[in-house]
């Protein structure tokens, strides 16, 4: 009877362990910034909704490249960008941009994560500050 007890001591243990996990998951998750699609060309350059400018050198997946986002707003503290694809697994690869004295953010040897199948179609991920902008591209 006290076994009995104690595998059901357990389980409930277990299964409020899963339900604090779920909760914290979602609440993590609704932390994370929403994403605002960009329309852009990496290599052409373009204008990001609150005002940035990125512009990146021959993104290639077969050599390491520089990212440059100019015009970033007061008070930005963070830049970084990340790279996935639509329905396949990238890891992490994120990559922090550095401030330079001009005032304007600079990332360099940036590489591509490889996809085995030999796809190119990349979307990143630009973080600037608070705010995330997300943009499909073709890598060379």
């Amino acid at each position: 009877m006290a076994k009995n007890r104690k595998l059901l001591l357990a389980a409930l243990l277990l299964l409020a362990f899963a339900a604090f996990k779920l909760v914290l998951l979602q609440w993590w998750q609704a932390q994370q910034p929403q994403a605002v699609a960009a329309q852009c060309d990496l290599t052409e350059g373009c204008t990001l909704p609150d005002g940035s400018r990125v512009r990146a050198a021959a993104v290639s997946t077969k050599k390491p490249f520089d990212i440059y986002i100019e015009h970033a707003p007061a008070g930005t503290e963070q830049v970084s960008i990340s790279f996935s694809m639509k329905n396949m697994d990238m890891g992490f690869n994120r990559y922090m941009f550095e401030r330079q004295s001009s005032g304007n953010w600079q990332a360099v040897r940036i590489r591509l994560p490889i996809c085995v199948e030999g796809r190119r179609d990349f979307t990143a991920d630009i973080t600037i500050g608070s705010r995330t902008f997300q943009t499909a591209f073709t890598a060379e």
